[in-house]
């Protein structure tokens, strides 16, 4: 249960994202998404990458009043094969059963390479966030041995009192800042002793408001890089179960 001093904060600080937050977020990600691209599609193998986290960047602030997070992570699943993977990354609506922060997961339509799909998403750490999510993801150009998708949150909504009679979304961009962007890439790659996984994830989130880090903080520096890793974890359990 939220404490009372945890439910004050979260009615006090909704906010307004920026313009140019927007297109420092935008400026930086056409890197990324250059990057991983050419990473994907690269004839040179992810094997020998020493599994572990890579902060990008770690809650680095933008123009306006934003945070941007770019972490990635890799592992290796002895034995696994790439299909596997393919079946846990776009199986969207068996999602709440593999991913703990995952409440509800759809696939909305699919095109020729790639498909748009929804989550509903509650995040806890102080304070809980419920957010619904749509994703356009697309299946990217490849060498035979691998596969890789790009996700991009087309849009992010945050649900108060989510689940009750209450419930109600709060215009995107007016909020309270905790998920603005989210975007991820997935690089699989099947090697004769299994199986190489790479996830990279882009996220915008709200600054810390002056005096109230005790609880803003935890939220919008430090679960993006957990929840990169319990992403990669649960998915990791679910190939492996497969």
């Amino acid at each position: 249960m939220q404490s009372i001093a945890a439910v004050i904060v979260a009615a006090q600080f909704i906010v307004t994202l920026e313009p140019k937050t927007v297109q420092s977020f935008d400026s930086y990600f056409g890197g990324v998404d250059s990057a991983m691209r050419a990473r994907a599609a690269a004839q040179g193998s992810l094997a020998g990458t020493p599994p572990g986290v890579t902060p990008h960047l770690a809650g680095k602030d933008t123009a306006g009043n934003g945070m941007l997070h770019d972490w990635s992570a890799i592992t290796f699943i002895p034995g696994a094969k790439k299909q596997a993977a393919i079946s846990v990354i776009e199986d969207v609506p068996n999602h709440p059963k593999i991913y703990p922060e995952v409440i509800d997961g759809r696939i909305k339509s699919r095109q020729a390479n790639g498909m748009t799909a929804s989550h509903r998403i509650r995040k806890k750490k102080v304070l809980e966030v419920t957010i619904d999510s749509t994703y356009q993801i697309d299946i990217l150009p490849t060498p035979p041995n691998r596969y890789a998708s790009r996700s991009v949150a087309t849009e992010l909504v945050e649900v108060e009192d989510a689940g009750t009679a209450k419930e109600r979304r709060l215009p995107p961009g007016r909020d309270h800042g905790f998920l603005w962007r989210l975007n991820t890439f997935w690089i699989v790659e099947e090697t004769p002793k299994g199986l190489w996984l790479e996830c990279r994830s882009v996220s915008l989130t709200r600054d810390t408001p002056t005096g109230l880090g005790w609880a803003i903080r935890p939220i919008v520096r430090d679960l993006p890089r957990e929840s990169l890793l319990g992403l990669l974890e649960a998915t990791k359990r679910a190939i492996e179960a497969r």
